[in-house]
């Protein structure tokens, strides 16, 4: 019998559903889980709008370094490959190509970049075949903010010209300088994101290091043109539940007035070992931020599973973060991460 990576996901299955996973949402995940080989990541995760009822979620791959999956993606697995579904895809020749290039131990990726993660959305009944990109690249604390710009837009225009033909565009470099040359002391570019289901030329940094009574004169600084009372408000109200946040912004021509939050415990931490999940989740569901199915359902989902194919696989499930997003003239949503690690 040929597995493929859905049987993973039929082992875990029973721990998301009803709260997290209704049962159409399974099947549809599972149909898209068989395009890919049984060993293309190792660690995988899922996206809820904690605040809404409906039991769906978004799902995302994790690709590390020299993984069989990052083998698999670049076409050099003896043992396994890409479904025909996937590369009859321009994108996904793209993609194929862009793992390659990175197992290129003479192209700039390889040294640059440390991991991938292909994120997928939920759209209507299935998934967008289209994923999300995002990526870590390594960062070199002796370089100067200067040095970092012009590092990081040589890694992009790499990407660039592998996914879209074209070098990394002059006015997202632009906004790219002034958002590194902006942050504070210690602070740092944690991943980038290619949000390319949406169609927008716009790019996601993740920022790293920001204290809270910083983040508001960065974004003064970098010309944030959304309302910055209401969001420290909001950080003000729910970051100190966590031990530290993580900041997304969204860049284009513009820097985007839309900004994520996301709130993390200390060495990931997972509710057995650590009773604050508890109380932030009451906090949060008193807010009506998190439904109260989908907060049960996120302590349920937490645990080890193991299950004999040729040989013992332990399925190590549980919560990464959640992530506040504020979007200008929409309430605050919070949306849940959690995921799987695969283990032999």
């Amino acid at each position: 019998m040929k597995h493929s990576f859905s049987d993973h996901l039929t082992v875990i299955s029973p721990a998301l559903q009803p709260g997290l996973m209704c049962p159409e949402n399974i099947v549809a995940l599972e149909e898209f889980c068989s395009l890919f080989p049984f060993d293309i990541a190792q660690d995988f995760g899922f996206e809820s709008r904690l605040g809404k009822p409906e039991a769906v979620c978004d799902f995302f791959l994790q690709i590390r370094k020299e993984s069989e999956g990052a083998k698999i993606l670049a076409g050099k697995s003896p043992i396994a490959g890409l479904s025909e579904a996937l590369l009859h895809r321009p994108l996904w020749q793209k993609i194929s190509s862009l793992f390659a290039a990175w197992s290129n131990h003479g192209n700039i990726l390889h040294d640059a970049l440390e991991v991938f993660w292909l994120e997928f959305d939920r759209q209507g009944l299935s998934y967008n075949l289209t994923p999300n990109i995002f990526f870590r690249i390594l960062e070199n604390k002796e370089e100067d903010r200067r040095s970092q710009w012009k590092s990081r837009v040589q890694v992009l225009d790499e990407i660039y010209n592998i996914l879209f033909g074209i070098p990394f565009p002059t006015p997202l470099a632009e906004n790219l300088r002034l958002c590194i040359e902006a942050l504070p002391e210690n602070a740092g570019l944690y991943q980038i994101g290619f949000m390319i289901p949406r169609q927008t030329e716009a790019i996601r940094l993740i920022l790293v290091n920001i204290l809270p009574r910083q983040l508001e004169q960065f974004l003064k600084e970098i010309q944030w043109t959304g309302e910055i009372a209401k969001v420290m408000q909001m950080i003000e109200r729910y970051s100190p539940n966590f031990d530290y946040s993580v900041y997304n912004i969204n860049i284009g021509k513009e820097i985007l007035p839309d900004l994520g939050v996301e709130m993390y415990f200390q060495n990931l931490l997972q509710p057995q070992f650590n009773s604050r999940w508890y109380d932030t989740l009451d906090f949060l569901e008193s807010d009506k931020l998190l439904t109260s199915a989908k907060k049960e359902a996120l302590i349920r989902f937490c645990g080890k599973r193991t299950v004999n194919f040729l040989y013992p696989i332990s399925y190590i499930c549980g919560l990464n973060h959640l992530k506040l997003v504020y979007k200008p003239n929409s309430p605050v949503e919070c949306k849940g991460y959690f995921g799987t690690m695969i283990r032999t």
